[in-house]
């Protein structure tokens, strides 16, 4: 009996719970819970000390907003005046043109702008960040800085974690400005409604529950996106293949995690309070 409940071993070392389980079990165990031990680790490091990388979090800020503003503004722009212009259709053949700002709080603020922020800066800001640590990781500099005493979670993750989801909130509201103006366009320039009965109606149905859901959302999938495309990088083994697989792997872990954020908090938010699905 005894005997039975031994763990496997290999090379007279007991393997852990984890490592005995088959291969099928333990690669999604290990994937998801690296992400999340990186996040201890950083949260630990920053309130323990919560001085000295901030300088560090504007600058990473800055170049955010640098490489990540024109994508945004492109994703976010072509597609809510794309479906600005179906919107505006189908409610015309309905008689209620003006209701377009009902339908962009239910599609822009509450789905399209946090999503189409979210891919934008993971494709952008995530795969750079996720390629720089791993070039950093196989030419050895992140050893050399633990060798010289420097602590790399600090010094280069934490900063651009922070940066990433402050970027994603800011980010999300600039989408939902430009959404609204999408709106406008579509239903002024391109047709006969008037701006004042789109915009009169948007803030009829826009609630505070909206922009508190919009500010948590964006927040969850900045940090996520932050975690683990630096895990990825930290990890990143084998060349300058092994960083190409690497970024591969974070952005699809963090287009999934988009779309698995925004589907939670959504049902969440409508769960919760009902009535801001009221047509005002």
């Amino acid at each position: 009996m005894t005997q039975m409940l031994q763990r496997p071993t290999v090379n007279g070392q007991e393997l852990s719970r984890v490592e005995s389980l088959p291969k099928w079990v333990r690669m999604p165990v290990v994937e998801t819970g690296r992400p999340f031990q990186l996040l201890g680790a950083l949260l630990y490091t920053a309130v323990r000390k919560p001085i000295g990388y901030w300088r560090d979090t504007v600058d990473e800020m800055y170049g955010m907003f640098r490489f990540c503003f024109l994508p945004v503004l492109l994703a976010v722009g072509g597609f809510t005046f794309l479906i600005g212009n179906l919107a505006y259709g189908t409610l015309t053949l309905a008689g209620a043109q003006n209701r377009v700002g009902t339908y962009f709080v239910l599609a822009d603020v509450r789905e399209i702008a946090p999503f189409c922020t979210g891919m934008a800066v993971a494709g952008v800001m995530g795969t750079a960040m996720c390629a720089d640590l791993g070039s950093r990781k196989i030419r050895e500099e992140l050893d050399a800085m633990q060798v010289l005493g420097i602590e790399v979670n600090r010094t280069l993750v934490l900063p651009r974690v922070l940066a990433v989801t402050a970027m994603m909130v800011a980010f999300n509201f600039i989408s939902m400005l430009l959404g609204i103006s999408m709106a406008v366009s579509a239903s002024a320039i391109t047709g006969n409604t008037a701006a004042g009965s789109v915009f009169s109606v948007f803030f009829a149905v826009l609630t505070p529950y909206d922009l508190v859901a919009a500010v948590i959302k964006t927040a969850v999938v900045g940090l996520f996106i932050g975690t683990v495309c630096a895990q990825k990088g930290l990890n990143a083994k084998g060349g300058a293949q092994g960083v190409g697989q690497a970024v591969n792997q974070a952005v699809v872990q963090c287009f999934v995690a988009i779309w698995v954020v925004n589907f939670v908090i959504n049902t969440s938010l409508l769960g919760l309070f009902p009535e801001i699905l009221i047509n005002r």
